[in-house]
């Protein structure tokens, strides 16, 4: 079986703008001409499909495939899958998570999948999102919100990626929303984390989303973040 190209989409929190990165990447490659599919395997907290992090990441990819297919299991309660499926009487179908993965193997070019929450949210009463990672083996994006203590909690989830061998090709510094105008840090949280991703061999690339841009900055060439050349394809990263 070929290899499936993409990446995977998580957060070093909830709430830090995964999906919101991950539909501006999906229509970066859908305008570069690229075949692109979403796959959110499990999610939870959508009051209707049409208001769904599935129906963004849809639409986002010029609804390619189904939305059955872009989010296989969704539960509505706002607590992690296990619970929230618990609540209806259901559970997390596990089996579900490969076969969704791998469905989309002749319905794209590149894939871009979307964890529910950090890097060690559970995703079943077996899985994290790290288990997933190491599943299906994709290149991991890490999306953190521009605010206060990001550094931390960036750096933290680089250690624990790295101690499970995952391969975090990527950080976007999200200026999200609810990020609060008095923070002071967000006008420098990108050089000093840069200066300590430097310090790290394999450091992973960094750029940023403006709360209202559009683009990345620096922009990057998705379609080639398994190539080793990713991290020179663009501008010096932001300082």
């Amino acid at each position: 079986m070929q290899k499936q190209k993409g990446i995977l989409v998580l957060g070093t929190d909830t709430d830090v703008g995964k999906t919101y990165v991950s539909c501006r990447i999906i229509e970066s490659l859908v305008q570069s001409g690229i075949a692109v599919g979403a796959y959110k395997p499990v999610a939870s907290g959508a009051l209707s499909p049409e208001r769904s992090d599935a129906s963004l990441l849809w639409n986002a990819s010029g609804k390619r495939g189904s939305l059955g297919l872009v989010n296989p299991q969704s539960f509505t309660a706002a607590l992690a899958p296990p619970m929230a499926a618990e609540m209806e009487g259901k559970a997390v179908d596990e089996s579900l998570f490969m076969q969704g993965f791998h469905a989309w193997a002749t319905q794209c070019e590149f894939l871009v999948a979307e964890g529910a929450g950090g890097l060690m949210s559970p995703i079943s009463w077996e899985m994290t999102n790290a288990d997933f990672a190491a599943s299906i083996k994709l290149p991991i994006v890490l999306v953190a919100a521009n605010r206060i203590g990001v550094v931390n909690q960036v750096l933290t989830t680089l250690a624990a990626s790295k101690a499970l061998g995952l391969h975090v090709r990527c950080i976007v510094l999200n200026d999200t929303p609810d990020s609060k105008s008095d923070d002071c840090s967000r006008a420098s949280n990108a050089r000093l984390l840069n200066a300590f991703l430097a310090k790290q061999s394999s450091s992973p690339t960094l750029t940023c989303m403006t709360r209202d841009g559009k683009a990345f900055q620096p922009d990057l060439s998705w379609d080639r973040i398994d190539c080793t050349d990713f991290a020179g394809s663009h501008m010096s990263g932001p300082h």
